[in-house]
């Protein structure tokens, strides 16, 4: 009887214990599950992330790709204008050089024609008179034989070379074209061309 007393005695600090051992999870159990949780947020909310920074940046390149072609498209008429411009200036300076190129002629292009106009043998006429680069270049036509043409020809240039107010104002005058027309078979067709002495500066 003193051994069961002995055994049922208590401890100042007894406690019942409630706890159901069976039924409760495992700490590792816990601890694997809320790392699970915490790496799929984790891959979730970067992935939310990277998708929002993906499409935040290409909506930037589009928006710079559009400022890029309205920008090509403005300084594409700009550029248009410039080269209007530039040809504009082309055939304005060439008009400018064009007359220095009159005011330095050491020779009146009106006496000039006049005098070439009373030098003409008979038979011979004159079509075009072209001036550019300091000399003039006449073509016209002769109704002769090739031969005679040629008699012709030399003839007037030692005409035109002999004149005081011709010759001396020329560095060479010299046929550069003589041959028979297209058009008429009877026709001779010639050039004459006459480099001017340029101007004492």
């Amino acid at each position: 009887m003193s051994r069961a007393r002995e055994r049922l005695f208590m401890a100042p600090n007894w406690h019942v214990d409630c706890r159901l051992v069976g039924e409760l999870p495992e700490d590792s159990v816990v601890g694997i599950r809320f790392i699970t949780y915490a790496v799929s947020c984790a891959v979730a909310l970067a992935s939310v992330l990277f998708t929002g920074w993906y499409a935040y940046a290409d909506l930037t390149v589009r928006h710079q790709i559009e400022d890029a072609e309205q920008r090509l498209e403005d300084d594409r008429w700009e550029v248009i204008e410039i080269r209007r411009l530039q040809r504009f200036y082309e055939i304005e300076s060439k008009k400018i050089e064009n007359a220095y190129s009159e005011m330095r002629n050491p020779i009146l292009i009106s006496g000039f024609i006049s005098k070439l106009g009373h030098s003409l043998p008979d038979r011979m006429v004159v079509d075009t008179i072209e001036y550019s680069d300091n000399r003039f270049v006449v073509h016209g036509r002769l109704k002769e034989s090739s031969e005679r043409s040629s008699i012709l020809l030399g003839e007037f240039l030692e005409k035109l070379r002999g004149d005081p107010d011709v010759g001396p104002r020329f560095i060479s005058i010299n046929v550069t074209g003589l041959d028979r027309s297209i058009e008429d078979d009877q026709m001779m067709s010639y050039a004459i061309t006459l480099r001017l002495k340029p101007r004492d500066t």
